[in-house]
């Protein structure tokens, strides 16, 4: 009997489960193809896929709904399952986890009591979204909860080079909470890079961060342009942290990790390793 055969049902969709979240950006598919040859049951990985969904969502996957890219994320979720609302296009669709397709388009109904505010924010986030990623997607959900205004705001940029062997995404959620009259909101941000280089081995960048802050929203534009401000201040400040840790890393805990040069001070001539005859020397003693 295999080990594999040792292990129960319930372990290996398990086992599985958290190989497919641990899915890299752009390699969902390949990640699914690999795991369904491992357990070499179909059975077992249709209860594994129940993650599908877990997975689409946090990684903010896009998708192109009548040829427009929009985002399949928690807070546009309409049924917990397969069913998603673009607010920007105002569009309803079903998505296909594997394929990564969309169907099934429907219009929305939008809660015209908090679209002013909706749409003051994603006019603004464009202009900065423009300057600074390539190729964005975003979506600005906005909903009622009783006195208070609830915006929550999905940034997603990725660039796939499989060719390459690399893959990365850069992604953030912005919650935004204040009174319906206007005044001080809470906002609560989260930033998250994830990058996978896989030439010749396997190396994974995973880095995140949280901020939090209260910001004036006393009119739909004023609040609009401080809270992509603050979104802007946010993830520079993030960006060059991170360039920052990298510089540092090169200069000190990369160089620690091995010496300069071998314990005799001179460089090893690869070509002539051959003439080498340590392993003799040694047993000769």
């Amino acid at each position: 009997m295999s080990g594999l055969d040792e292990i129960s049902e319930e372990e290996r969709v398990r086992i599985a489960s958290d190989f497919i979240m641990a899915a890299p950006p752009g390699e969902f598919k390949e990640v699914v193809n690999d795991v369904r040859i491992l357990l070499g049951d179909d059975r077992l990985l249709t209860r594994a896929s129940s993650v599908f969904y877990d997975y689409a969502t946090e990684q903010f996957t896009s998708v192109k709904v009548d040829g427009v890219d929009c985002l399949v994320t928690k807070p546009g979720s309409v049924d917990n399952a397969k069913r998603f609302v673009d607010p920007t296009t105002n569009k309803v669709f079903t998505y296909n986890f594997l394929k990564n397709e969309a169907s099934e388009v429907e219009d929305a109904e939008r809660d015209m009591s908090v679209e002013t505010w909706r749409e003051a924010v994603q006019s603004a986030l464009k202009a900065y979204l423009d300057e600074v990623y390539p190729a964005h997607v975003s979506a600005v959900y906005a909903t009622m909860n009783k006195d208070n205004v609830d915006l929550t705001i999905c940034l997603e940029d990725h660039k796939y080079n499989p060719s390459n062997f690399w893959n990365g995404k850069w992604k953030s959620k912005w919650d935004v909470s204040f009174p319906t009259a206007g005044g001080f909101g809470k906002v609560t941000g989260a930033m998250r890079v994830q990058v996978h280089y896989y030439e010749d081995g396997n190396v994974q960048l995973l880095t995140s961060k949280q901020v939090d802050d209260s910001i004036q929203l006393s009119s739909p534009v004023e609040g609009a342009a401080n809270i992509v401000e603050f979104i802007k201040a946010a993830e520079t400040a993030y960006q060059l942290a991170i360039n920052e840790n990298y510089s540092t890393m090169s200069n000190t805990t990369f160089k620690a990790l091995r010496r300069n040069l071998p314990i005799t001070h001179a460089l090893i001539d690869w070509h002539k390793l051959h003439s080498f005859h340590v392993g003799k020397d040694i047993m000769n003693r």
